[in-house]
């Protein structure tokens, strides 16, 4: 169930944040001194897009999503092949179309500033810091009016002691998913589980495996790190370009099969559960289907504009990776995958599962496989 619900969170948290980085690096050195980005724009401009804000809906909610932890967590647990557990994590916040701005303001605010240290001392450009927060805005608004849930991991990368950070947060948007519901006319109860299971299972990877957060951080601050080509001008220029770019690409294909297994897990643990566990859930599955492939023309514009379509792509492709891995070497391969940085896949093998597989040592005549082709 990839939808434009979790792009914004890992767009803003791990993409948006190093394009920021890099942006900065190359066009912002000479300016006012003041920031990248003018984030009290950013918040009225998001606040403004985002439409009626309909608190009353979220203190109607009250503690309902609450035992649905309780209720799903074991469930989540099983599918993931860690045995019963109890819900020590997941801990729920409903919020209005506000609220999740402001929890995702705080996100970027906690990545970008101190990515923009990272490149070295630079200043904003006041031509491209005005149309840069209108824009930013503008997308965290759009999304905050159709965002339906949201885990937040709180990663930082400011060097700040884990006590000292907030603590990681579940969002669920309930005028959006009271909306969707209505339109759809799906059943409320059966919804909410729906979407628990996606932003639980983020949970599940980030609090249960504690090496995740340093490793996905790490990942963003050496792409943020590393030299930018400035404009060749001759041959050797343009051979030194390609030099520096070179590093570059695999750092983005790093964190590009990161984000995929991410949001692929949640989903293949979403419909895993979801089919055994829920009624409803053809009629679910069938609803967030036509949800993603019915988007109105400002809605298309904006996921080019923002490069969220590819996103969703990419995490497709996670959810298929994991199917194969499955079927290759069953439920200890699954577990294999979170046991370490080392064990992820790269992007090549997010698309070759098989050579994920073989580099594990799993048996080569699963059905379906192909010998990977030469690196």
């Amino acid at each position: 169930m990839a939808d434009l619900r979790s792009a914004l969170a890992w767009s803003a948290l791990v993409a948006g944040a190093a394009v920021a980085a890099e942006r900065a690096a190359n066009h912002w050195r000479q300016g006012s001194g003041e920031g990248a980005l003018d984030w009290d724009l950013v918040r009225r401009t998001a606040y403004s897009r985002a439409g009626e804000d309909r608190l009353d809906l979220v203190r109607e909610v009250g503690d309902t999503y609450q035992p649905l932890v309780q209720e799903l967590v074991p469930l989540l647990a099983l599918a993931c092949g860690t045995g019963a557990q109890s819900a020590t994590f997941g801990a729920v916040r409903v919020v209005g179309r506000r609220g999740f701005v402001d929890q995702n303001l705080a996100m970027m605010q906690r990545v970008i500033g101190p990515l923009e240290q990272m490149t070295g001392s630079f200043r904003s450009s006041p031509v491209l810091r005005l149309p840069t927060s209108l824009y930013l805005g503008t997308l965290l608004g759009y999304i905050g009016r159709r965002v339906l849930g949201q885990y937040d991991p709180v990663l930082s990368f400011g060097g700040e002691e884990q006590a000292s950070l907030p603590t990681p947060a579940l969002l669920m948007v309930e005028p959006n998913v009271r909306d969707f519901q209505e339109r759809a006319e799906l059943p409320l109860d059966s919804l909410r589980r729906w979407l628990m299971l996606h932003e639980l299972t983020h949970a599940w990877q980030f609090e249960l495996h504690p090496w995740l957060a340093p490793h996905l951080t790490s990942l963003v601050a050496e792409l943020a790190r590393l030299p930018r080509a400035q404009g060749p001008k001759g041959l050797e220029e343009l051979v030194q370009a390609a030099r520096q770019l070179r590093p570059q690409l695999a750092a983005v294909g790093r964190i590009q099969a990161v984000m995929a297994l991410l949001e692929g897990h949640a989903n293949y643990i979403m419909r895993e559960v979801g089919q055994r566990h829920l009624a409803d859930f053809e009629t679910l599955d069938g609803a967030f289907h036509r949800r993603q492939e019915q988007p109105t023309t400002l809605e298309r514009l904006l996921l080019i504009v923002s490069g969220v379509a590819l996103k969703l792509q990419q995490y497709q492709q996670g959810e298929r990776f994991l199917r194969q891995v499955r079927e290759g070497g069953g439920e200890e391969a699954l577990s294999r995958v979170w046991s370490g940085p080392e064990a992820l896949p790269s992007w090549g093998e997010v698309r070759r599962p098989e050579r994920w597989l073989e580099r594990h040592g799993y048996q080569r005549t699963w059905p379906g496989w192909t010998s990977p082709e030469p690196a």
